[in-house]
């Protein structure tokens, strides 16, 4: 996966370098980078061929077992339109032992996490947007359980797998003062094009601690259900994560 990482994370800086190229001949673009964590848990099922595991992991967990994470994004505004690009990346990796009637089952899954989303949003009033883009998503999933198999064998089972999904949604903003601003964002997606369905939602305060500078506090869900191949070539991607963010934007 590690050429589709660097891909990616070229494209969003590519966006920024475009729009930021764009602002130095129009001074009417507004730009905001933000650089933010989420304290997700992540709850769904996985299925790679006929290996089928449980994915529970709370954020105590993730803090334990994440071995890399990276979250940014990027909002570049002029007049009613809008650009976002969106970078989160995660590592991570979960065992769990003492399953099984018998207790004697041992499972281990393992992860690797891309979504990269680039959307366009126009003003349809002076505070709510409509967007519509594109939500890229790559796993590298690896399942692994001891005494899971129905003479106590080993199952193993790894997959690669990756999809765009079509997304669109609102995002509307309430001033709550003089240095307060309540921003509400959600969308729908997938549609059976990439995933089945998916939908995602944000909510978040931002204070104004300076004229560029300022401090998110929010919350952030993103559900998936993906579904490809048949046999010992399926994979099942049914997980939700969410949990509350914070963040710290610069608007230049």
């Amino acid at each position: 996966m590690t050429r589709s990482r660097i891909l990616s994370a070229a494209f969003v800086l590519l966006v920024s370098m475009v729009c930021s190229g764009a602002a130095a001949a129009d001074e009417n673009w507004q730009h905001a980078a933000t650089f933010y964590m989420i304290g997700a848990s992540i709850d769904g099922r996985a299925s790679v061929g006929s290996v089928d595991a449980d994915v529970d992991v709370n954020f105590g967990d993730i803090l334990d077992n994440l071995e890399f994470g990276a979250m940014a994004s990027y909002r570049g505004e002029r007049g009613r339109w809008a650009v976002v690009a969106d970078l989160i990346f995660m590592a991570l990796e979960q065992e769990d032992s003492g399953l099984g009637p018998l207790g004697g089952t041992w499972i281990k899954v393992e992860g690797d996490q891309l979504i990269t989303e680039l959307d366009l949003s126009y003003a349809l009033a002076d505070r709510l947007d409509l967007y519509g883009g594109l939500r890229y998503w790559e796993l590298d999933s690896e399942l692994k359980i001891e005494g899971g198999g129905p003479l106590g064998q080993t199952l193993e089972a790894s997959e690669n797998e990756n999809w765009i999904d079509p997304v669109v949604g609102l995002r509307y903003e309430w001033p709550l003062g003089a240095n307060w601003t309540l921003v509400a964002r959600g969308d729908i997606g997938g549609f059976g094009i990439g995933s089945d369905f998916t939908w995602h939602a944000t909510a978040f305060a931002a204070w104004a601690m300076t004229e560029h500078a300022n401090l998110l506090i929010g919350y952030r869900h993103l559900d998936v259900d993906y579904d490809d191949g048949t046999g010992s070539g399926r994979f099942r991607w049914d997980v939700a994560q969410g949990g509350p963010a914070m963040g710290f934007a610069w608007r230049f």
